[in-house]
Formats: C-alpha cells, sequence, structure tokens
C-alpha cells in the first residue's frame, strides 16, 4: 500500500517537474519575443486582454437584461459588466501603464517560484542531497531576478523578456535536478 502511494508521489512529482519545464520553455520563448519586441507585444497583449475583459462585461450585461436582474438578489451582473467593459477598454488605452503591472505580476511569480526552491534546496540538504547548494545558489539569483523586475520599471518589457529567459534557463535546471532526486525525497 505504501509503495503504490510512493509511486504515485514520484509520478506526481515527476509529472510536476515536467509541466515546470514546459512552463519554462514558454516562458524563454515569451521572453525573447518581448525582448526583440517590446511595443508590439505590449500592445497585442493589452488588446487580447483588453478585449477579453469587454466581451466578459458584454455577456454580464446581456445575462442581466436576459434575467431583467431577477436571477436572484444578488444579481451584480449589470454593474460588473460595466465594469468590465470600462476595465478593458483602460488596459487597451493604456498600454504602457499595463506593462508596469505585467513586469511586477512577472517578478512577484519569479520571486515567488525561486522562494519555493529556496525550500525545497534545503529540504534536499535535509535528505543529504550534495547539490543542494547548487540549486540554492540559483533560487536565490532567481530571487534577485524577480525582485529586479518588480523595481526596475524603466526599460521593463526588455528586461523582463531578458529575465524570462534567464528565469527559464534556471528553472529547467531546477526542475531537472530535483527530478533526479524524487526517489530521495518520497523515501
Amino acid at each position: 500500500l505504501f509503495i503504490m502511494e510512493d509511486n504515485k508521489m514520484k509520478e506526481f512529482f515527476k509529472k510536476s517537474g515536467i509541466v515546470s519545464i514546459i512552463t519554462s520553455i514558454i516562458f524563454a520563448i515569451l521572453g525573447v519575443v518581448m525582448a526583440r519586441n517590446p511595443g508590439e507585444i505590449i500592445k497585442l497583449i493589452s488588446t487580447i486582454l483588453g478585449i477579453t475583459i469587454l466581451l466578459v462585461g458584454v455577456e454580464k450585461i446581456i445575462s442581466y437584461v436576459v434575467f431583467k436582474g431577477n436571477k436572484d438578489f444578488y444579481n451584480y451582473d449589470l454593474i460588473y459588466g460595466i465594469i468590465a467593459i470600462i476595465i478593458g477598454i483602460l488596459i487597451m488605452v493604456y498600454s504602457n501603464t499595463f506593462a508596469s503591472i505585467v513586469g511586477i505580476v512577472i517578478g512577484i511569480w519569479i520571486a515567488y517560484e525561486a522562494s519555493l526552491k529556496i525550500v525545497l534546496s534545503i529540504k534536499l540538504k535535509n535528505v543529504g542531497v550534495a547539490s543542494w547548494g547548487i540549486m540554492l545558489g540559483l533560487s536565490l539569483m532567481t530571487l534577485l531576478v524577480g525582485i529586479f523586475v518588480i523595481f526596475n520599471q524603466s526599460s521593463i518589457v526588455v528586461a523582463t523578456g531578458i529575465v524570462m529567459v534567464v528565469y527559464a534557463v534556471i528553472n529547467i535546471i531546477d526542475e531537472i535536478m530535483f527530478m533526479q532526486y524524487i526517489d530521495k525525497l518520497v523515501d
């Protein structure tokens, strides 16, 4: 029974590692594209996100009209729809501000991931993995990269693209190292 659970846990960790590597590859591709075409990418992302939010707003208003606001007492579809339409338009119109927000969110994500890897490297140390220090060093570098992205808004799009590539490479190395030691962590 415990062996089967260990095998399921190992499989889960391996699948999780593969998903993380695929996500990192996507991050790297997006990073290269952002670094090479920052203005166009931000406008494209702003337009896609703006239209999506705008369409959600339109759907909420239609829902409100169809149900005449009587679906239930707490039906906020009309106000939700109006606010979503306004936000969608603002995102499309103020794409430069949106770029700063995207940079901050990406920086927070990178710092968060790095924090998780720092904890994981300490766990690897506790189970006797010799290369835990490499993972810790890479994770600390990634944390610094995330903090850099959060606080440096001047050339955020190009810097974010480059940093996304660096993050992706470091994360792929971390995941490969982690996947090599799954057996030690689960046992």
